[in-house]
């Protein structure tokens, strides 16, 4: 038999989680993602809990934040899907849209300018044969042109 929690304490449970204070990654009044702080100076807290530095030395992250300008990369972006990924997966055909693997990533880069590659690579091949596909695509596609590659997994 499995464990079954009474509603009391699932209830208890609720009330204190919501009752925490939400980590400052959480809070971002004016961000349209609201899972990430903004570097803008009015979002910014006033520095880590006091309670932390007992611990040992507090670890400050510059790319902790997401930034409100990024500048845009002079050579394309190669998106390279990882092991047993895809370029686009199609659960019931022609009846319902496909899943993109990097839904909203290739978008967002070509909205600002970015030339995006995506690679489709065999998703269950060795690493020498994923590696020989994940070039081929990059030199047919980027025709002797730099690259900046973003993999994911065993990309």
């Amino acid at each position: 038999m499995g464990f079954s929690p009474s509603s009391a304490f699932v209830t208890q449970s609720l009330r204190a989680a919501s009752r925490r204070p939400s980590p400052s990654l959480y809070l971002c009044p004016t961000c349209s993602i609201r899972h990430f702080r903004s570097s803008r100076r009015s979002n910014s807290r006033a520095g880590p809990n006091p309670r932390l530095e007992a611990f040992g030395k507090i670890i400050r992250d510059e790319y902790a934040v997401v930034r409100d300008h990024y500048e845009t990369p002079k050579h394309p972006i190669v998106l390279a899907h990882g092991l047993l990924g895809f370029d686009e997966l199609r659960l019931a055909g022609p009846f319902l849209p496909g899943v993109q693997y990097w839904r909203g990533i290739k978008e967002a880069l070509s909205m600002k300018g970015v030339e995006v590659i995506t690679a489709t690579v065999p998703p269950s091949a060795s690493i020498e044969m994923r590696a020989e596909v994940l070039a081929e695509t990059i030199t047919s596609a980027a025709r002797g042109r730099e690259v900046n590659i973003v993999a994911h997994s065993m990309g």
